[in-house]
Formats: structure tokens, C-alpha cells, sequence
């Protein structure tokens, strides 16, 4: 009689029970030992290092003496002594002498320098625009008007052949923000476009469009200049093309950011370039609102109708409008990675017969960089066409697969696929819990941003534990009659199969960034279908050898866009507001990309003997790093020069008037006012600052005042300033006093009044003005057409109005007509005026001001102006 055999296997072992037979167990054949799970760990943080290394790796920097050998490159070594030249002024403020005379004097004279020394068959022209006007903004969730007089710009044309009528326009901006000096925030790409400029204009050859270098004078507050050009300027209208060029961080590589719009020919040219870097995810991450800043490229699109490409450094965003972004901290490389890319666009898109009919093409691209090796793009509809190719693929070979391994269309082997998912799922999800426990505990007891400064801890605190949970489901899925190999390859299908039904619903979702997950989806079904043809599929171990090989490419690229992503995003929670919980995004980013790199190899686990050693090693990481935060290591800024990671720190030393419908006034003080802008602002601070105990809160004020009774410069403050601080203290001595006058109250219709009004005050001010509940604003002189909608203040409309004065000082006068209900009499409307005054050369802070500022540690850059703030009814 035939003794019954049952095949019984758990996660390391095979146990065969023989009847009448004592039970044994051995080792399958088919599983690895726990070492290979911690080699492959190291692995991965090898080709992490092989993709910092290449990511940070910048091209040789030319100098002067090189310029015999390379007579048509970019000379680094010339741009950056322009730089210092630069930079030596000063911070450039817009309406400040430095801006408006030292500066614009260092342009002409570099220029005029280059005009000299330009080969006489070019013909260059040299001008300089003053630029008076308005234009309304809308930002999510709040929209802005910006009004702006007497703003320079100089311009410089380089004619093309045969009388060009089309000109490719070269944008970047000379002004900084009031406390830095601009090096990278715009510093090093004015003086790229002046040796690029020089370079041109030395060739014996014209271009086929005209090339027109615009330097403007004020971005930093608002894009106005950017406005004055396009919509002013003489050689605005023949401009189609735009290269504008801007900065977010110091250092690095310049990425591409934004293309376009409906213009896919751009492509072809910026695949050209000797060091291409950009991705269409950090368009679309752009463009949704997500980063806190804008650029010209915007205002050139929006009012003149131009495509283009944007570019802009992003890396080491903690020096970003701070005093860090000075001239000795920008690498040599990254002068001549942007010098190099920027003079090759600008002699293709020079000599590009698209630039006449800019849309003839239109539509969106895709387009993203490998390791910056080389371009790769294509049409939205070719990206269609692809990604549904390659998800058709990923499904025939998923069924083949399965098939091979004999299962058959059971209710057991449907049931185990079904479990395998859930697991995987779940596990995902199991690890999402424990990210958000951990980022909510972390803010709670007061550490949060403890990686701020040092990135390392995301690794123990978010990585880990994500791999951890992700695996420790899988564990538990379990047939009676399949081997690990089996159970394993399943695995590894059903993770790409899970990928490949995302991929299919955000290619039919328009979402252009899919290509992340194109690439894994198709190596790793590549990687089986070569399994599957050379029925690899039942061997022991050449199998797994084949699949981990198919993995190292996407590993390499999806390591390479999470280090470009983090690298944006870290330094950009130092400034996004105390009201949003950094580790909550942080550990949230950090949890997909973790998951799509290492959910392939996860499905592996099966294969480990004693997984559970790898699961302690990973707990003990996430323990270590998480006594870490109570360190010095997990304190999240240093002031160190050169490698800083400050706390920024907005403060207006104010004074505030209010007066009521009377005209009344009720309310006269002064203090500091902060407008903290990460989540652990002020918190860090308040046992440093003695003044802080002093605070107060400003929830009343929020419900009795127009915007909190604060003075403030931008719309996308109303977002935080509720959670603002207050400092009573004695009074400013400001420079100058900020006036408004009502010329005129005049009935021009049927329950419509007209009102006009002038201020004045310094070279920059913020407006508000609310109509009572009932009341509607019907037209605002500054604007050609209303708003859609209006932001809300106190459940009353809010109109937002920021004013700068360049060369000269002008007043801003408008007018707005509003609708009154019959039964509203007399004021209809409360307006409130802040002045701003961010010049350090013309402020006289008083002592305790002086003695305040001096009190926060060498971690904090601060932002130290005087304010006021007064409103009426009218």
C-alpha cells in the first residue's frame, strides 16, 4: 500500500510529514540566507551613493586661459568675477539705490563694455525702459493686484538676419530680496546672460531671430517688471520665445521646470544641450501650487502670450532669500552647467525657424532627464500611446506567467492571488499608519524638522519602518502546494501588476509624471519575459539573478527623482508656515518613494531564512534614529556659513492705527510682529527671546480688525497670519509717514458710488479694502476686468493691492466703484493702508528693537524691517 504524502512549507523551511513516519524538516533549496537580505541593503545604498555622486557631480569650469582652446564656450572664470562685481553692492532692493543707480550703472557700463567689442557686423541696441502700470495675479487661494511705478529694465537687442520681425526674449532679473545679497536669486544668471551676451555678439554671423536680453529691475516684489516690459516695452510684440532663468536654491545644476505651454518643438533643442536636467514632474508639481513661489515665465505666458522654457537652481534651497545666497558658496561648476546649457539654447532657439509660428504644434510634452546623461521626450499622445502599450504587456505577461506555474483557474488559486494583493495593500497601508503616528507624535511632543538639517534620520524614522511593514504581511500568506519560488515570483508580479492599474488610471487621467512608474513597469516585465521565454521560471536561483538585474535600472532612475524631489522639498518646509505638519509631507513623500523602489525587492521576502533578524535590524534603525531627535543631531537648524539650515524669521517692528465708522480713532500701539513661517516657529525660540513672554494673542484682533491689523506685503500671508505673533513694545521711528486721502465720493448711478483714492508713502506698500456685508465691488480702475472671486475676510470680500515705486517716487492713485444696498447710508467700505520699509540705510531701529533682533541665536536668519499699518471707513 502507497504511504500519503503532504507537503507543508513555512517561511524558511520545507516540513514534510511521511505517514508512520517520524516528521522532519529541512532547508528549500529555493530560499537565501538572511546575510543576502543585508548585502542587498548594501547594494541599494551603493547605487544611492552612485546616484548622489552623479547627481552632484558639476562639468569643469573654463577660465580665461582656456578661452584659446575654446574660443565659443562659456568662460566661467569671467562670469563670476561679474559676479562679485555684482554682489559687492549689496543687497538690490527694488526702490533703493542700490538697485536703481548702482546696479542699473554696473549694467551699462558691462554692457556698453560688450557693445564695444562686438564684431561689427552685428548690430546691437541698448535701452533702458521705465515702466508705470498694474495687473492682477491669482495665486490658491488668494489673488492679488499688483501696482507698481517707475520700474527699470534694461534691454539690449542683438538683430538677427535679413531684418527679423520674431525675437527670441532672454529674461532674468537684478534685483534681490531686501537681506541678501542675490548671488544665486538672480545674481548668477544676469551675469551668465552678460557673458553669453559677450560670446554672441563676437560671432561674424547674425542669427536667424533677433535675440532681446532683458535684465528687470523688480521680481522679487511681485513680478511687476516682468509686467512692464511685456505689455510696455517697443520690442515686446516681435518677442515669442522666452528663456527665463531664476533661482530657489544655491548651487548645483539649473533644471528645466516648465515648458511650453502647446509648444512640444521646444523639446528638441533642450535635448541639445551639454548637460541636460529636467523633469515634466516638476512641472506639474509646480503648477499645481505646491511650491511657495512664482517666476516671470508666468507674467511672459500669461500677458504676452510667449512659450518658453524655465529654469531655475533648486538645490540647497536653505541659503534661498537669506544672507547665506552670497558670491563665495556658488560652486564653480554651476556657473558653467547653466552657462553652457543657456548658450546653447540660446544660439539654437536663436537660429530656430519655429520662433515665427511659436504654436504651430501645440500640445503638452514629456520629457525627463537619465542622470542627466541625455534628454529623452515625447508628445503627450505618444506617452499615451506607450504607457497603454506597455500596461497591455505587463497583463500578458502577468497571465503567462501564472500560467507556467500550472495553478489553474481555481477557487484557491484565486483566493491566494486575491490574499497576495491584500497583502501587499495592506502592508502598504499598515506602514502609511505608522508614518503618520509617528510624524503626528514627533510634531506633538515639539521635535518636528529634527531632519531639517540633517536629511540622514528621514532613512530611520520613515524608510525603515515603511520597508519593515511592507514586508511583515507577506509573511503570512500562505499554499499548501507552492514553493517559495513560486510564492515569490507571484509575489514580485502582483506588486508590478498593482504599479501597472495605477499607471493605466494616470495615463487616462492626463497625468504626465506616469513616466516614473512607466519604467519600472515595463524593466521589471522585460526582466520576466525574459524569464518566462528562456523558462527560467523553475530554476533555483537564475531566475532571481535575471529579476534583480531587470530592477537596478528603475532602482537607479526612481533613486535619482527621489533625490531631486527631497532635495526641493526639504528646504522648502522652512518656509511653508507654522499651520502645515512638515514631517507629515516629509514622511509622506518619503513613504512612496520608499514603496516604489522597494516594493520589487519586498517581494523577495519570502526567499529569506529568519527574516525576522532583517525585521529587528530595521526596528532597532527606527529606535536609534528616533532617540536621535532628543540630540544635538536631531536639532534642525545651524547657523553654520557653510552649511547652513536656518529658521527664517519675518519680523515688522509696528506701529498700528485703527479708526472706527466714525472716523474715530480707536486703537493707537506698537510691537513686533512676526509672521512665523515653519511649523516650529516661534516655539524654538520663546526660552531665547525673553521678549516673547510677553506675547499676546491675536485671535481678537483677527475679529475685530482688517487682516488681524497687521501689516502685510503678500496675499499668500493671509494664510498664516492667524498664526502670527504679537510683541507689544515701544514706538518705530519710521522714515516716513504713509498717507491716504479720499479725492472724491461721487454717486455715478443708480446705488453705485465712486470712490478715488491716493496714497503715498515708501517705495513699498500693501492695500486692503473690504466693503461692508451686502456691498459689492463693481470695478477697480487698476484691473481691466474683476476677479472671478475675491478672497474673504471675516465673511466680508477682501481686495488685496501691493504698491512699488522704483526710480522715483509716485503716488498710487485709483479709483473702485461699489453697488450699496438702499438701506446702507453713509460708509460702505473699510481700507487699510501698510507701509513697508526694508531699507537698512534709511531705517533707524530703536534700541530695543536693536537689543530684541540681537537676542535670537546664530540659527535664525531674520528679516528685521519696520512696518506700520492704519485703516479707515470711507
Amino acid at each position: 500500500m502507497r504511504r500519503r504524502v503532504d507537503f507543508v512549507m513555512d517561511d524558511d523551511d520545507e516540513t514534510v510529514a511521511l505517514s508512520g513516519t517520524k516528521t522532519t524538516t529541512r532547508k528549500s533549496i529555493h530560499s537565501v540566507p538572511v546575510l543576502v537580505s543585508f548585502g542587498l541593503i548594501a547594494v541599494l545604498l551603493g547605487l544611492y551613493g552612485l546616484v548622489y555622486t552623479i547627481d552632484n557631480s558639476l562639468p569643469k569650469p573654463l577660465k580665461l586661459t582656456d578661452e584659446q582652446t575654446h574660443p565659443d564656450a562659456f568662460i566661467t572664470e569671467r562670469a563670476r568675477h561679474d559676479l562679485k562685481l555684482l554682489t559687492g553692492i549689496g543687497p538690490r532692493i527694488a526702490g533703493g539705490y542700490q538697485n536703481e543707480v548702482l546696479t542699473v550703472d554696473f549694467l551699462k557700463r558691462e554692457i556698453n563694455f560688450i557693445m564695444q567689442r562686438a564684431n561689427k557686423k552685428q548690430k546691437i541696441e541698448l535701452d533702458f525702459q521705465v515702466a508705470t502700470g498694474s495687473h492682477y495675479i491669482r495665486y490658491s487661494p488668494h489673488g492679488k493686484i499688483v501696482s507698481y511705478s517707475n520700474l527699470q529694465n534694461v534691454v539690449v537687442k542683438l538683430h538677427g538676419a535679413n531684418n527679423a520681425s520674431q525675437s527670441v526674449l532672454i529674461n532674468s532679473h537684478f534685483d534681490s530680496v531686501p537681506t541678501s545679497p542675490g548671488g544665486s536669486d538672480d545674481g548668477i544668471n544676469v551675469v551668465v546672460m552678460l557673458e553669453i551676451l559677450r560670446k554672441i555678439s563676437r560671432e561674424p554671423q547674425r542669427p536667424l531671430n533677433n535675440l532681446v536680453f532683458l535684465f528687470n529691475g523688480a521680481e522679487e516684489t511681485g513680478l511687476q517688471a516682468a509686467h512692464g516690459f511685456i505689455t510696455q516695452h517697443k520690442w515686446a510684440r516681435e518677442c515669442k520665445v522666452v528663456l527665463n532663468l531664476e533661482a530657489a536654491g544655491v548651487g548645483g545644476k539649473i533644471i528645466l521646470f516648465q515648458s511650453g505651454p502647446s509648444a512640444p518643438w521646444l523639446m528638441k533643442y533642450y535635448a541639445e544641450v551639454p548637460h541636460p536636467y529636467g523633469q515634466a514632474a516638476g512641472e506639474e508639481i509646480f503648477q499645481s501650487n505646491l511650491i511657495p513661489s512664482d517666476t516671470d515665465f508666468r507674467i511672459f505666458r500669461d500677458y504676452g502670450g510667449l512659450v518658453g522654457l524655465d529654469m531655475a537652481f533648486f538645490k540647497n534651497g536653505y541659503r534661498y532669500h537669506t544672507k547665506y545666497d552670497d558670491f563665495e558658496h556658488i560652486p564653480l561648476g554651476s556657473f558653467q552647467h547653466v552657462g553652457d546649457n543657456t548658450l546653447s539654447l540660446v544660439r539654437s532657439l536663436g537660429n530656430a525657424p519655429e520662433v515665427a509660428k511659436p504654436k504651430a504644434n501645440p500640445g503638452k510634452v514629456v520629457y525627463f532627464d537619465c542622470l542627466g546623461f541625455f534628454m529623452v521626450s515625447y508628445s503627450e499622445t505618444v506617452a499615451y500611446l506607450i504607457n497603454l502599450t506597455v500596461v497591455l504587456f505587463s497583463f500578458v505577461i502577468f497571465a503567462l506567467n501564472i500560467h507556467s506555474f500550472k495553478l489553474g483557474y481555481t477557487k484557491q488559486t484565486l483566493k491566494y492571488l486575491t490574499f497576495t494583493f491584500a497583502a501587499l495593500i495592506g502592508g502598504w497601508i499598515a506602514a502609511a499608519i505608522f508614518v503618520v503616528i509617528t510624524a503626528v507624535i514627533i510634531d506633538k511632543i515639539g521635535y518636528s524638522m529634527s531632519w531639517y538639517a540633517n536629511p540622514g534620520l528621514i532613512f530611520g524614522l520613515y524608510v525603515a519602518p515603511t520597508i519593515g511593514f511592507s514586508s511583515i504581511v507577506l509573511l503570512y500568506i500562505k499554499h499548501p502546494n507552492l514553493s517559495h519560488n513560486v510564492k515569490a515570483q507571484i509575489q514580485a508580479h502582483s506588486v508590478r501588476i498593482i504599479w501597472t492599474v495605477i499607471l493605466l488610471f494616470g495615463t487616462t487621467s492626463g497625468i504626465r509624471a506616469m513616466y516614473a512608474l512607466l519604467i519600472p513597469v515595463l524593466f521589471n516585465t522585460l526582466g520576466f519575459a525574459f524569464i518566462y521565454i528562456f523558462k527560467l521560471q523553475h530554476t533555483v536561483r537564475k531566475w532571481q539573478v535575471v529579476y534583480v538585474v531587470s530592477l537596478v535600472v528603475p532602482t537607479i532612475f526612481l533613486m535619482y527623482t527621489t533625490l531631486t524631489t527631497l532635495s526641493l522639498f526639504i528646504p522648502i518646509t522652512g518656509r511653508i508656515g507654522p499651520d502645515k505638519n512638515a514631517d507629515l509631507i516629509i514622511g509622506a513623500m518619503s513613504l512612496l518613494f520608499t514603496i516604489i523602489i522597494t516594493s520589487p525587492f519586498v517581494a523577495l521576502a519570502t526567499l529569506v531564512r529568519h527574516v525576522k533578524h532583517l525585521l529587528s535590524f530595521l526596528v532597532v534603525v527606527f529606535t536609534l534614529s528616533f532617540i536621535l531627535i532628543f540630540t544635538p543631531l536631531g536639532f534642525p537648524y545651524t547657523g553654520n556659513p557653510e552649511s547652513p539650515a536656518p529658521e527664517r524669521h519675518w519680523i515688522l517692528h509696528t506701529r498700528r492705527v485703527v479708526h472706527d465708522e466714525q472716523g474715530v480713532e480707536t486703537k493707537r500701539d506698537s510691537g513686533y510682529f512676526l509672521l512665523n513661517m515653519d511649523r516650529n516657529s516661534p516655539h524654538k525660540v520663546k526660552n531665547i527671546v525673553k521678549d516673547f513672554s510677553k506675547a499676546r494673542y491675536l485671535g481678537d484682533d483677527c475679529g475685530k480688525y482688517l487682516l488681524c491689523g497687521l501689516p502685510l506685503v503678500h496675499s499668500k500671508m493671509i494664510q498664516i497670519i492667524e498664526f502670527s505673533t504679537w510683541i507689544p513694545a515701544g514706538q518705530p521711528l519710521l522714515p516716513e509717514p504713509t498717507k491716504l486721502e479720499v479725492l472724491s465720493k461721487a454717486q455715478i448711478g443708480p446705488n453705485i458710488l465712486r470712490y478715488t483714492i491716493s496714497i503715498t508713502g515708501p517705495d513699498r506698500m500693501g492695500l486692503y479694502f473690504s466693503p461692508k456685508f451686502g456691498v459689492k465691488v463693481l470695478n477697480i480702475s487698476l484691473l481691466e476686468k474683476m476677479p472671478e472671486e475675491s478672497a474673504v475676510w471675516n465673511n466680508r470680500d477682501l481686495y488685496f493691492i501691493i504698491n512699488i515705486w522704483g526710480k522715483e517716487a509716485a503716488p498710487l492713485k485709483f479709483s473702485f466703484d461699489v453697488q450699496v444696498p438702499k438701506n446702507v447710508s453713509g460708509v460702505t467700505t473699510e481700507i487699510a493702508v501698510s507701509g513697508i520699509f526694508p531699507h537698512e540705510d534709511k531705517n533707524r531701529k530703536m534700541p530695543h528693537y536693536v537689543q530684541f533682533l540681537n537676542e535670537f541665536p546664530d540659527w535664525a536668519d531674520l528679516t528685521a524691517w519696520l512696518g506700520s499699518y492704519e485703516s479707515w471707513w470711507i
